[in-house]
């Protein structure tokens, strides 16, 4: 055998084998990280068409009702007792409470009533397989579970019916040519809604910029909330809370589920880094006013 011909035959040395596999190594770093960024950005565009999808669900019932549903119990499972239905006393038309122990609001640990609105389990889900949260205004006088909480028909802004606002219901005495017996929509909206803050902070607080005040009839009608790729905050199909990763912010925590009904929500920019102004969840918050019209609820019109 010549020197020529073991030569061709060495094979690659260990340099070779190691620039080869430093490459390889590049390549498939690349390729897996536009594969996860493939798979969040289309988790986002599935959270994003089945919040509207949920939306148009809510807003049909409203149509119907004249109200708006409770939430359904998020910490529920497959099988239980109203598994996926709102929980409200049908008395009050308040949302109802868990005797316990501990003796705690359904609402706390609120999601989208999927039975209730007519729409599948799946399509009350995020795209990370987490129920999507659901929170909206169950209280006396001016809650929007009540009965006609939502119906606005019964209103008139040439009305002078004399009542403290915000009315509980628009007066049903209320006919054409006597608007002293008709409750304006100025009085029915005022004071009505959840209140979302844009999320900035200052320095610490999470107290945010107001974007929607029920003071001025712009309060949210309700929040839908996707806690995100992050999961900190929902609960997983399977009924059980998840703990973020990475951790949630100060920002976040203000929307998760699990806890007492908090005096606003968060609509904050989205940002993915880990940190103090984290914010991955994805959020719709309709008016008040947008969902009554959309429900064909309006006041009369002169």
């Amino acid at each position: 055998m010549t020197i020529g011909s073991r030569h061709q035959q060495r094979g690659f040395s260990l340099l070779e084998i190691a620039i080869v596999l430093a490459i390889l190594g590049f390549v498939l770093t690349i390729g897996l990280k536009s594969t996860g960024a493939y798979l969040s950005a289309e988790r986002r565009q599935t959270t994003v068409a089945r919040l509207a999808g949920v939306d148009a669900a809510l807003v049909n019932f409203v149509a119907l009702q004249k109200r708006l549903p409770c939430p359904a119990d998020g910490a529920s499972t497959q099988g239980a007792p109203f598994f996926g239905v709102e929980r409200r006393d049908n008395v009050t038309g308040l949302c109802a409470i868990d005797p316990g122990p501990p003796v705690t609001p359904f609402m706390n640990r609120g999601v989208v009533p999927w039975v209730t609105l007519g729409i599948s389990e799946a399509e009350a889900l995020d795209g990370w397989n987490n129920r999507i949260t659901y929170r909206t205004v169950s209280v006396a006088l001016t809650g929007l579970t009540l009965t006609d909480g939502l119906k606005m028909s019964d209103c008139d802004p040439a009305g002078s019916f004399v009542v403290a606002p915000p009315a509980a219901v628009c007066n049903a005495a209320c006919v054409a040519g006597s608007m002293a017996l008709c409750t304006r929509p100025i009085d029915f909206l005022n004071g009505r809604g959840l209140v979302v803050r844009d999320g900035f902070v200052a320095p610490t607080v999470p107290s945010g910029v107001p974007i929607m005040i029920p003071a001025s009839g712009t309060g949210a009608a309700y929040m839908l909330i996707s806690h995100g790729e992050n999961r900190g905050g929902a609960y997983s199909s399977a009924g059980v809370i998840q703990a973020g990763s990475p951790a949630n912010s100060a920002l976040e925590d203000i929307n998760n589920n699990n806890q007492a009904i908090q005096g606003f929500y968060m609509d904050a920019p989205q940002v993915d880094a880990a940190g103090a102004n984290h914010f991955d969840d994805i959020v719709l918050r309709p008016t008040l006013m947008s969902v009554i019209t959309r429900a064909g609820l309006g006041s009369r019109a002169h």
